[in-house]
């Protein structure tokens, strides 16, 4: 079987796969018109089809040509992210009272925002950056042929369901932020108007079709129910408060956070305020229901940790913006986080290598070159986090007194040197926090291996200079990536419990726990703080008492 980004290949042909958001699942079924009969024939008003229990959709793609499969699937995912919108508003609209009845005056509002939504969407496929093929522009007179006659067919005999699941139908009605009840009057009168408009619409699309210039309306303000509900209400005052780029740059200059760290936060701050711009709310007035409604809606598409990380950036930017006067509150103060997928655990859920997992990827990877052959190896016997290794040189592999280790350090002299380093190295070499900085003793089992030898043979000062540097100069950012999908799809290790760039860190403190490695060593060798006061008294471990406790480790059963 053959695997793509959102095509998988069974037999020859081609699929187009995309999973369903789990919050969205429930409510997908009524969307993709299952509230009807025979909804699961190739008849269906939709093109993608959810399985019954709704957890993604899948449709054939009735090709073996990857080019023209690629093509299809695009056209289904633009489908399926429609879907997905109709669906989320759906869920934020469940809350209000249903509608049973509509006036003249809200349906043909509706209907004109309707009208327009039509002829703009076949405006823009004929006026788009590159002309229909010929093949294309045949096809779509077919389809206009069939839906005409299904159209006409619906309005004799005064059956609504030929709009009923639209998605332009279904979209103008929730953008007016409106819950008809189904199979009201209002629901019935809405969408047969409807049905008798998309047949004025057909006609138009007709003369575009045969060559005739047929130029698509413009929606005014009072044809558009949302937008006279938008120009009724009275208009905010102008804010004069900081804007959020302005808050976020008076934070970096305050807090001097990492580069990474910047951008992270920028992103999620963006996302923030991109919710508050369609309430119409400034970033400097937003309150806590707005928080709240956030983290709800955010809920629906990305997990509880994504979810629970944006909520402590903003909470941090506005915490800052309070705190030097830019806002009058922090709008995420007292808002409880998302509760996590495993319910009161402070353990992760993630999982060690076991034997024969760490000694499958440690023999495959001898196979392999540079950072792809020695960081699981060395992850493996000193449970270092990959950002670490994948940034050591030459000078950070030390012997001293016939013990050799690794010097995890922000550093790039020799030691006991000095020498000007340049900012664009600086922003290369980078520790997680101060108890980061520390030397791990080299076990054996590495040595045996030949990783001395590798050192030596390294002709460049960094020892992985094959570890292309990410977009923030560091090595383990792409490596981390690469080393997983190698775990993965190479190595068929895919437990969504093993994280294949950490694992070796989590077997690291286990095997440390289990053979007698006294917990205060252990935390210095991983590069954890155990917040004891005696931390800031004293030199450090020696190497040759660390060397002690590495040399209790041992090396995976069966790894010849």
């Amino acid at each position: 079987m053959r695997q793509m980004v959102g095509l998988v290949q069974r037999r020859g042909i081609f699929y187009f796969r995309r999973t369903i958001p789990e919050a969205l699942r429930a409510g997908m079924p009524a969307v993709l018109g299952t509230a009807g009969p025979g909804i699961f024939d190739e008849s269906a008003p939709v093109s993608l089809k959810g399985s019954r229990a709704g957890r993604e959709f899948w449709v054939s793609l009735a090709t073996r040509d990857e080019d023209e499969a690629r093509s299809r699937a695009r056209r289904l995912d633009g489908e399926a992210d429609a879907l997905i919108r109709v669906a989320k508003r759906h869920i934020t609209l469940s809350a209000k009272p249903k509608i049973s009845e509509l006036d003249d005056t809200a349906i043909q509002g509706l209907v004109t925002t309707f009208r327009h939504r039509k002829l703009a969407a076949d405006e823009a496929r004929r006026r788009g950056a590159e002309p229909l093929s010929r093949e294309a522009f045949d096809a779509l007179g077919q389809e206009i042929a069939a839906r005409e006659a299904e159209l006409r067919d619906a309005n004799a005999r005064g059956d609504c369901a030929a709009t009923h699941f639209d998605i332009d139908a279904m979209m103008t009605v929730l953008d007016a932020g409106l819950n008809i009840a189904f199979g009201s009057p209002a629901d019935r009168r809405l969408y047969l108007a409807f049905v008798e408009a998309e047949l004025e619409v057909m006609t138009i699309i007709r003369d575009r079709q045969s060559g005739a210039t047929r130029p698509t309306p413009v929606l005014t303000v009072s044809d558009n129910p949302r937008s006279r509900e938008r120009a009724s209400r009275p208009k905010p005052e102008k804010a004069d408060g900081p804007t959020p780029e302005q808050i976020l740059e008076g934070w970096k200059r305050d807090q001097t956070p990492t580069e990474k760290t910047f951008y992270t936060f920028s992103r999620k701050v963006r996302r923030w305020t991109a919710f508050l711009a369609e309430r119409d709310v400034t970033f400097d007035r937003a309150s806590l229901s707005d928080a709240s409604d956030w983290k709800i809606a955010s809920l629906v598409e990305r997990s509880a940790k994504s979810v629970s990380n944006d909520l402590y950036a903003v909470k941090a930017i506005y915490g800052w913006a309070v705190a030097n006067g830019k806002c009058p509150v922090n709008p995420f103060s007292g808002l409880k986080q998302p509760r996590a997928a495993v319910k009161g655990q402070r353990r992760s859920t993630k999982r060690d290598f076991t034997d024969e997992e760490a000694v499958r990827v440690l023999t495959a990877a001898r196979d392999r070159r540079g950072y792809r052959r020695w960081v699981p190896w060395i992850a493996c016997f000193t449970g270092a986090r990959i950002s670490e290794i994948c940034q050591l040189e030459r000078s950070d592999i030390v012997s001293s007194k016939g013990n050799h280790y690794f010097r995890m350090t922000t550093e790039y002299d020799s030691e006991g040197e000095e020498s000007q380093i340049s900012d664009a190295k600086k922003a290369k070499k980078n520790l997680k926090n101060h108890s980061s900085k520390r030397f791990i003793p080299i076990h054996p089992r590495l040595i045996e291996e030949g990783f001395l030898d590798f050192v030596a043979a390294c002709k460049d000062s960094d020892l992985f200079s094959d570890a292309t540097p990410d977009r923030f100069g560091n090595r383990g950012g792409n490596a981390t990536k690469v080393i997983s999908r190698w775990v993965r799809e190479k190595l068929g290790i895919t437990d969504p419990r093993i994280s294949p760039s950490h694992s070796f860190r989590h077997r690291f403190s286990t095997l440390c726990k289990n053979f007698n490695v006294p917990p205060e060593m252990r935390d210095r060798l991983m590069g954890h703080s155990s917040g004891e006061a005696s931390e800031l008294y004293g030199e450090d471990y020696w190497i040759s008492t660390l060397s002690i406790e590495i040399r209790k480790l041992p090396v995976p059963s069966g790894l010849g």
